[in-house]
C-alpha cells in the first residue's frame, strides 16, 4: 500500500455516511445499499447526536449531489461511465440497465466490500452485469487509472466521481487532474463533478441555522475530518475563480452547470426544515456541477 492510500483508505468510512443520507431519497437501490452495509450504524457512530440537526439538509444534499451528476451525463450524450473513488454509488446499477459500460473504482478496502453488495443486488434484481466492472485504484495512480479506462476499448466514456476532491490537496488535485486528462485525450469524452466545495459555499450553509445549531454542524464536519485525517477546509479553493483557472492551467475547459434547477425531482423535499427550505434550494441553485473536458 502505498503513503497516499494508506492516508486515504481513512476516507472509505464517509461513503457509508454518504450511503446513509442518499436512502432517505428515490434513488434506485439507495435503500438496499445502505441497509446492506448498516449506513445508519456508521453514521450514527461518526456524527452522534450531530445527526438531527445534519438530517435537516443532508438528505437533499447528497440527493441534489447525486442526481446532478447523472443529469450532466445525459447532457453529455455519453452512456459509458468511469467513477472514481464510487464508495457505494448504485450509478453502475442504472448505468448497465440501461445499455452503458459502467467502471466503478475505489481503494481496496472500500472495493472488497462495495462490489459484493453491488453484484448482490444486481444478481438479485436480474441486471445482467457483462458491462459492469468494478475494480480497485488509486485516482493518483496513472497505470491503475489506464487500466480501468481499458474496459472501455476505443468508445468515448465520462468520468464522474463524488465526493472525492474535498479530501485531496492542491498538489492531489492536479496529479489526479492530468491522469483523468491523459485518458479523455486517449479516448474522448469528459469529466463531471460536483465535488468544487468553496469555502463561500460552506458559509452559506452556515447562515441556514442558528449559532448553536451550526456550530453543532460544524463539529460534524470537524469529526469528519479528524477521523480522516483530511483538512477540508484547508483543501478548499477560495472560489470558483480560483477554482476555474485552478483546472483551466491544467489543461481544460470547463462548462458550469446548476446543481439544482428543477430538472429532476427532489424526492427529500419535504425533509427540508420550513424555516430554511427555500434558501437551501437557492443556494443548491447557484451551486455548479461541472463538466470538462480536455483541451488538445
Amino acid at each position: 500500500m502505498s503513503i497516499e492510500e494508506n492516508i486515504h483508505s481513512k476516507i472509505s468510512p464517509t461513503a457509508k455516511i454518504t450511503a446513509y443520507w442518499r436512502s432517505f431519497s428515490d434513488i434506485p437501490f439507495s435503500k438496499e445499499i445502505a441497509e446492506a452495509v448498516g449506513a445508519e450504524q456508521t453514521a450514527r457512530k461518526m456524527q452522534g447526536d450531530r445527526i438531527v440537526q445534519m438530517g435537516s439538509i443532508s438528505p437533499a444534499m447528497f440527493e441534489v449531489r447525486f442526481k446532478s451528476i447523472n443529469y450532466a451525463i445525459n447532457k453529455s450524450g455519453i452512456n459509458n461511465v468511469l467513477e472514481l473513488a464510487c464508495g457505494l454509488s448504485p450509478r453502475g446499477l442504472d448505468i448497465i440497465s440501461r445499455g452503458g459500460i459502467y467502471v466503478g473504482t475505489d481503494l481496496p478496502e472500500m472495493h472488497e466490500e462495495s462490489s459484493k453488495v453491488i453484484l448482490a443486488i444486481a444478481k438479485r434484481e436480474g441486471i445482467p452485469v457483462h458491462n459492469l466492472y468494478l475494480q480497485p485504484a488509486n485516482v493518483l495512480n496513472l497505470q491503475e487509472c489506464k487500466n480501468t479506462a481499458g474496459h472501455f476499448g476505443h468508445v468515448k466514456f465520462a468520468v464522474c466521481n463524488e465526493g472525492l476532491l474535498p479530501y485531496l490537496n492542491k498538489k492531489e488535485k492536479a496529479i489526479m487532474a492530468e491522469n483523468i486528462r491523459e485518458l479523455l485525450l486517449a479516448n474522448g469524452g469528459c469529466w463531471i463533478t460536483t465535488d468544487l466545495i468553496f469555502i463561500a459555499l460552506r458559509e452559506a450553509i452556515g447562515t441556514l441555522f442558528s449559532s448553536e445549531s451550526k456550530k453543532v454542524i460544524q463539529s460534524g464536519l470537524k469529526n469528519i475530518s479528524d477521523h480522516t485525517g483530511q483538512d477540508i477546509a484547508a483543501n478548499e479553493f477560495a472560489n470558483n475563480t480560483e477554482a476555474i483557472q485552478f483546472y483551466e492551467d491544467l489543461g481544460f475547459t470547463i462548462e458550469e452547470y446548476p446543481m439544482y434547477a428543477g430538472d429532476y425531482k427532489l424526492s427529500t423535499y419535504s425533509l427540508i426544515n420550513e424555516k430554511i427550505r427555500d434558501r437551501l434550494l437557492e443556494i443548491l441553485s447557484t451551486s455548479k456541477v461541472w463538466i470538462m473536458k480536455p483541451r488538445p
